[in-house]
C-alpha cells in the first residue's frame, strides 16, 4: 500500500512538472517562419521605431563618396531619430590619409566637420552620404527591404560575434540595387546583389543587414555590413553651431 502512495505521489509529481518542461522546451526553439513573412514583419517593426544606432561598414572594393574618387567611405557608426535626423561619425579614406569627420543630417539639409580644421560646414546636396534618407521610413531601407527583395531563403538559426548566446533567424536572398543606387548617390548598386539579413525571432528587431556586390573589372567584392541596436533609444539631433 505504501509503494502504490509513492507511485501516485511521484506520477502526480511528474504531471504537475510535464507543463513546464514542455513549455521550457518548446520556447528554446523559434517557430521556423516563411522567410517573406519573417522580413515584412522586421520592416513593419523598424517603421515604427523612433529611432537606433547603427553602424555601417564597408569592406573590398572602395566605394567613392565624391566624383573626383579622391575620398571613399570606410565605415560610420551613429543615431536615427525618425523620421528625418541622424548623426555619425565618418570615416573616410583619401590619397595617403584615413580621416574621420562628424555629420549631422536633417532632413535633406546635412552638416560635416572639415577633417582638416574640425570646424562645421554645410554640405552640397550632390554628396554622397545621408544616414537621414538611408533610413527614411518612407524612401529608405525599410521599403527597399520590402519591395526590392527576391529569392528568399531560409538558412537556420545563427549567432553573429557581436551579440554572442542569441539565436537569430538568418536569410538570404537577393536585392534589386537601383533603388539603393539612388539613394547612396551612386555608391552601392545598382546591380542585383546578394543580401543576408539577421532578425530576433520574438521582436523580429533587424540586427544585422548585410550586401554584397559583385565585382567588376577584376575588383573584389564590396561588402556592406549594417547593424542595429538600441532600439527606441532617443538622442538629441540639432543643428551644429556654425
Amino acid at each position: 500500500m505504501l509503494m502504490n502512495c509513492e507511485v501516485t505521489w511521484r506520477n502526480l509529481v511528474l504531471l504537475m512538472l510535464l507543463p513546464i518542461l514542455v513549455g521550457s522546451c518548446s520556447s528554446s526553439t523559434p517557430e521556423i517562419m516563411d522567410p517573406e513573412e519573417i522580413v515584412l514583419r522586421s520592416v513593419e517593426r523598424m517603421k515604427l521605431l523612433s529611432g537606433f544606432h547603427f553602424l555601417i561598414d564597408r569592406s573590398g572594393a572602395p566605394a567613392f563618396l565624391n566624383v573626383e574618387q579622391s575620398l571613399s567611405f570606410r565605415r560610420a557608426e551613429g543615431d536615427f531619430v525618425a523620421p528625418d535626423r541622424a548623426q555619425a561619425t565618418i570615416r573616410v579614406i583619401g590619397p595617403g590619409f584615413v580621416a574621420e569627420v562628424q555629420i549631422v543630417s536633417i532632413g535633406e539639409i546635412q552638416w560635416e566637420t572639415n577633417f582638416l580644421t574640425g570646424e562645421w560646414q554645410k554640405l552640397p546636396p550632390e554628396w554622397g552620404f545621408n544616414p537621414a534618407a538611408l533610413f527614411d521610413p518612407e524612401v529608405g531601407i525599410q521599403p527597399i527591404l520590402e519591395k526590392d527583395l527576391n529569392e528568399l531563403q531560409w538558412v537556420g538559426m545563427e549567432e553573429i560575434e557581436e551579440v554572442p548566446g542569441v539565436s537569430l533567424y538568418a536569410l538570404t536572398g537577393k536585392i534589386d540595387g537601383e533603388r539603393l543606387n539612388q539613394l547612396s548617390l551612386g555608391m552601392i548598386g545598382p546591380e542585383t546583389m546578394t543580401v543576408k539579413l539577421w532578425i530576433a525571432p520574438d521582436t523580429f528587431e533587424l540586427y544585422r543587414l548585410q550586401i554584397t556586390e559583385a565585382p567588376t573589372a577584376g575588383d573584389e567584392s564590396t561588402v556592406w555590413t549594417v547593424d542595429f541596436w538600441n532600439y527606441n533609444h532617443i538622442v538629441d539631433i540639432v543643428p551644429p553651431d556654425s
